[in-house]
């Protein structure tokens, strides 16, 4: 863990590119998430730090850290995973690529921690009020959580709501996933609230927990947000 958040440091300063308009600000994005694989809890912390360098180019940097407890085989563990992205994006699809780091570690001693390379590709197309979403990574089969490619389509009933449905392929399993967000206005945009229900065969089903998101930005919608920095 220690590695990644001094990665993390290292990463903002190294990485941080001029922006091209003084009012295209970074989007910082913090996550709270909890719920039960199987019968086991599990909690997320995740940050995101979005960056645009032009009208059509953009970075991404996130911290993605899940803690699992009573797993029956690892019993209490903590996953981490630091990227680094970035993305061309055109009015109606976006296409990126990226590279990062995935530890996992015991909470206490119980096994050597583990850590691998991972890189990322991703594709999107946006039509109307859906997004057609696609995302890779190629995660070491040791890692038997971590998602290797989903493939999911995104409904917007308006510009606040989000409704997806995806495809899961893990390196021990495939399945899918259903979630759904709100962000009310009366929080300014900057507040969304969401819950998430995974089933299939492997280790990481089945899953339902809840997610909360806090954007440290100007006001965007639910839709805006993911089409403009996701």
């Amino acid at each position: 863990m220690k590695y990644l958040k001094n990665s993390l440091l290292a990463g903002l300063v190294a990485l941080t590119p001029p922006l091209y308009a003084d009012v295209e600000l970074p989007n910082f994005e913090v996550a709270l998430g909890g719920g039960l694989v199987k019968s086991e809890p599990m909690f997320n912390i995740d940050l995101t730090i979005n960056m645009p360098i032009s009208e059509r180019f953009s970075t991404a940097i996130n911290l993605d850290s899940d803690y699992v407890f009573d797993d029956p085989i690892y019993e209490d563990y903590s996953t981490s995973e630091f990227n680094v992205m970035g993305f061309y994006r055109h009015d109606n699809w976006r296409i990126g690529g990226g590279f990062g780091v995935l530890e996992k570690e015991s909470r206490d001693d119980s096994f050597a921690a583990e850590r691998v390379g991972i890189g990322h590709a991703v594709a999107a197309y946006y039509w109307q009020e859906m997004t057609l979403d696609w995302r890779y990574a190629n995660y070491n089969e040791d890692f038997d959580r971590a998602v290797s490619m989903e493939l999911g389509a995104v409904w917007y009933p308006d510009d606040n709501r989000r409704l997806a449905i995806y495809a899961e392929d893990q390196e021990r399993g495939t399945g899918w996933r259903v979630e759904a967000f709100f962000q009310p206005e009366k929080h300014r945009q900057r507040v969304a609230y969401g819950a998430i229900f995974r089933d299939g065969k492997g280790a990481g089903f089945p899953y339902l927990g809840a997610e909360l998101r806090y954007y440290f930005d100007r006001s965007f919608s639910i839709k805006q947000r993911d089409r403009l920095f996701h």
